[in-house]
């Protein structure tokens, strides 16, 4: 009778071996599958400045946060940017927030965006506001996706559906105008 019980205690210690080992290659799997998420970079009141190849500055960049996320890509808080790649045609741009994707040229800024002439030759009162706006580094191109524009010059304001600027040469195009003089 002993070595029944003995028998018994046996098969159900192996049972219980053979259980736990499957039940710890689920947890093991399930970890290995699930990579940890990459911790993202910050910078707090941040300003970065992008040189040309002469060594001058390029652009100047001013943010109260730059957080780097898990793509690559970039996200500015409160950000003001001085363009100053086009010599004697500086622009300055503020807005809420700002995106660089990964490996990409472009700047993509939304919320209360405003661009404006910053030379010493700007007009007074030049400048646009919209809620986005996207900026080709590269070809020195401002330009709107979806967002309606407010073009102002002195006391005039245009309302424009589509917008595209050239920084260096200033050449703008614009669809759908819709202007008015104000007093």
């Amino acid at each position: 009778m002993n070595w029944r019980w003995v028998s018994i205690a046996a098969f159900l210690g192996a049972l219980v071996m053979t259980y736990g080992v499957f039940v710890g290659r689920d947890r093991l799997d399930m970890a290995e599958t699930a990579p940890p998420e990459r911790p993202g970079y910050y910078l707090r009141d941040a300003i970065v400045t992008e040189t040309q190849a002469d060594g001058l500055p390029g652009m100047r960049l001013v943010a109260q946060r730059i957080e780097q996320q898990p793509d690559d890509s970039f996200i500015a808080h409160d950000v003001r940017i001085e363009y100053l790649k086009i010599p004697d045609e500086p622009w300055t741009l503020t807005a809420e927030r700002g995106r660089v994707p990964p490996d990409s040229s472009v700047l993509e800024l939304t919320g209360n965006v405003r661009l404006e002439p910053a030379g010493a030759q700007a007009p007074p009162g030049a400048g646009l506001a919209t809620e986005a706006l996207a900026i080709d580094t590269e070809r020195h191109l401002a330009y709107t996706t979806t967002a309606p524009v407010s073009v102002r010059f002195g006391n005039h304001v245009m309302k424009v559906a589509a917008f595209q600027a050239d920084l260096a040469t200033r050449k703008i195009k614009w669809e759908s105008v819709n202007g008015s003089l104000e007093r």
